[in-house]
């Protein structure tokens, strides 16, 4: 009989407290009344392990129903903030920030235009990234934090991914504002940069035009072609190319642009920066939420192209072919 109960007690899932204080960093407090619940990871995905709700002192105190690797989230004025924990952790302390529509810290550190076809399509990848420097999360439920673009001949192919600062991408639904604007929901927090991955393609035709606007606060925007790809535009100023893929890298100086595009292109594979560490550093490869072609080589985009070496360098080689021309 005993060893039956030992049997019984086995099979239950562990439980272990976790437990910790939500620290609103907008105002240096403790946060009260903020919902935190736990997921227990596992191959199959996520699965609920534990609740609670801060108390008055912002302390919460879960009994997690499971082992290993959890996810703690907070939820506060509608933002979840993340971070992995271990079942017993003990005395956490798990930031908030409060959120507002409009937030005039937050800037654009680099948006980058990835242009590539192979004759019967155009395939486009958009980099936006945000810096949130202040201690208020940019949430804009109803206009989105990001607005953008795109052809009406890409249809229903618009796609989109978001990045939350040290997290892993998340797919988003693009939301169709009016013709050809699309918006997403999607937080921009403090802390680091905020990612915004949009893909879509669109038929090639004899005479392409790629017509876009600028829609988000200024900063720096790149349009790149690979070799094979002539790109022309009364708002583009060539900056030169990049060495490893010699794709020709352009600075889009207007909030809208109109771009003559011809030829057939993608950027090659390229070895990873480990590989080739005394060259510089190199464009990072990352799988966009986008497409692959026919050739079955999955697209890129560039994080590397942040790294201002390259501009230093591209700037540097584009004044002394001035001066040997």
């Amino acid at each position: 009989m005993r060893g039956a109960w030992i049997l019984v007690l086995a099979a239950l899932p562990a439980l272990a407290d976790i437990s910790g204080t939500v620290i609103n960093r907008t105002t240096g407090k403790p946060q009260a009344g903020v919902f935190v619940h736990l997921a227990q990871m596992g191959e199959g995905g996520t699965a609920p392990a534990g609740s609670a709700r801060t108390g008055e002192d912002g302390r919460f105190v879960i009994r997690a129903q499971g082992a290993g690797s959890l996810l703690l989230q907070a939820v506060y004025k509608g933002v979840s903030y993340s971070r992995p924990v271990e079942a017993g952790a003990a005395n956490l302390e798990v930031e908030v920030f409060d959120a507002a529509p409009r937030v005039p810290g937050v800037r654009v550190t680099q948006h980058m235009v990835l242009v590539e076809g192979d004759g019967n399509e155009w395939v486009v990848n958009e980099t936006v990234l945000f810096e949130n420097g202040t201690n208020v999360t940019w949430n804009n439920p109803q206009q989105g934090t990001l607005q953008f673009t795109a052809p009406a001949a890409a249809g229903g192919n618009v796609r989109a991914r978001a990045t939350s600062p040290g997290s892993v991408p998340v797919e988003r639904e693009p939301r169709r504002v009016r013709p050809g604007v699309f918006a997403l929901d999607f937080p921009v927090k403090p802390g680091g940069e905020t990612r915004f991955d949009i893909s879509y393609k669109f038929p090639a035709k004899e005479n392409t035009v790629l017509e876009g606007r600028i829609l988000h606060a200024p900063g720096p925007v790149r349009l790149v072609v690979p070799e094979g790809i002539q790109a022309e535009g009364a708002e583009l100023k060539l900056l030169g190319q990049e060495p490893s893929t010699r794709a020709a890298v352009f600075d889009i100086t207007g909030s809208s642009y109109e771009i003559r595009l011809s030829g057939t292109g993608a950027l090659p594979e390229i070895p990873a920066a480990s590989e080739s560490e005394e060259d510089g550093p190199r464009i990072e490869r990352i799988l966009p939420p986008g497409y692959e072609r026919w050739w079955k080589i999955a697209l890129v985009l560039l994080a590397a192209f942040l790294a201002l070496s390259f501009w230093a360098q591209w700037i540097k080689s584009g004044a002394a072919g001035k001066r040997s021309a």
